[in-house]
């Protein structure tokens, strides 16, 4: 939420810790992306493309104890 710089996310990907591959998500509404895989009792990272093509990956920024309607944040920003 609240990207700077060039702004819009094109796209977002998703890896669980025991999923090996990126598994991309669709965009649901305004800037809320989901995703139908079984991620639970998984780290979670994830992997966004802005529209100006700028990819920034945040690697296990969930722990596996995470639950549904939790909110996490990274130090990682785009410049």
């Amino acid at each position: 939420s609240n990207v700077g710089g060039s702004g819009d996310v094109k796209a977002v990907w998703i890896r669980g810790s025991r999923s090996g591959a990126w598994l991309p998500m669709h965009r649901n509404w305004g800037a809320n992306w989901q995703s139908s895989a079984d991620l639970r009792n998984q780290r979670l990272s994830f992997k966004m493309t802005l529209v100006d093509g700028k990819t920034l990956v945040f690697l296990n920024v969930v722990p596996s104890t995470w639950s549904f309607g939790q909110t996490f944040s990274s130090k990682s920003q785009f410049f």
